[in-house]
């Protein structure tokens, strides 16, 4: 685990920026499942990233946690 989850989430989107770069096709497909998955229906988008967020820290996942921390505060958390 980590402390510095500003450090974490940055690190995150250079990571990302790479895998768009190198395989931008798979990326594309990606981002078109997260933005259905997170467009709003039964719940809202914030309620949908707090649940994310849950799931990251149940599974111990460190880019998890700071990227859906992010978005929750993002979306109004």
């Amino acid at each position: 685990m980590t402390d510095d989850w500003v450090a974490v989430t940055k690190n995150i989107s250079i990571a990302l920026r790479e895998l768009r770069g190198g395989a931008p096709d798979v990326m594309k497909a990606f981002a078109g499942i997260a933005q259905a998955a997170l467009r709003p229906s039964a719940l809202d988008t914030k309620t949908k990233e707090l649940i994310a967020l849950a799931i990251g820290v149940a599974t111990r996942c460190d880019d998890c946690i700071a990227f859906h921390a992010k978005a929750a505060v993002q979306q109004g958390a």
